[in-house]
């Protein structure tokens, strides 16, 4: 255990959202979002949905005053027409070669998203992606911008903060990482437009390389 406390220690830790980072799911998310508002005759529309990604669905569907009364149905409906249509999803450029890069670093590398255990499991076994922790929303706990599962992930593996980038694309995920106390790149291919200064900036996926 000592050794592992040492390594950990020092090793940088890179960890990174999903949606809007890793992979691009907005046609996915607007099919899935349609058929939950056809079934359940919501009338709230996908701008506004997205306008809300970055947080755990059951959040988004609080701040959107959808009835609690819908909220395991609409889950429901949303996960099965999403893994229904998981070819509308893809990766993003130059991902793959990226992450290896960061491996043979023998840096640590983790992921933390508001998607769901299931669906989270079944696309990265789709697209071969490979992540040392993963940390999916939890019921009963505060999902982002709570920063509830990265002081679990650091108090448990014993990191240092100090040496911890979170790789984002909203404000929800710049709020996470400042609540977490944290290094934050902002990717600003994804789905959120932040105007922050001093905020670091990757335009490709493979351009977070150049602040770690």
């Amino acid at each position: 255990m000592a050794l592992k406390y040492q390594t950990n220690k020092m090793k940088k830790f890179i960890i990174f959202d999903f949606d809007g980072v890793i992979v691009d799911s907005k046609k996915n998310m607007e099919l899935s979002w349609k058929k939950v508002q056809t079934d359940l005759q919501i009338k709230v529309g996908f701008k506004r949905y997205f306008k809300k990604i970055g947080m755990p669905f059951e959040n988004i569907l609080d701040s959107l005053n959808v009835k609690k009364k819908y909220t395991t149905k609409a889950k429901n409906i949303y996960r099965k027409q999403s893994i229904k249509n998981f070819n509308k999803i893809r990766l993003y450029p130059d991902v793959l070669k990226t992450l290896n890069i960061l491996k043979k670093k023998n840096y640590l590398l983790g992921m933390i998203t508001s998607k769901e255990k299931i669906r989270t499991e079944k696309l990265l076994k789709k697209f071969k992606l490979e992540f040392q922790y993963v940390y999916c929303p939890v019921a009963g706990k505060k999902g982002k911008p709570d920063p509830y599962m990265m002081n679990t992930l650091i108090k448990k593996e014993k990191i240092n903060k100090a040496n911890v980038y979170y790789i984002g694309d909203t404000l929800t995920d710049y709020k996470f990482a400042k609540n977490s106390k944290v290094q934050f790149i902002y990717c600003k291919y994804g789905y959120g437009n932040l105007k922050h200064k001093n905020l670091k900036k990757a335009n490709k996926f493979k351009e977070i390389l150049k602040y770690i």
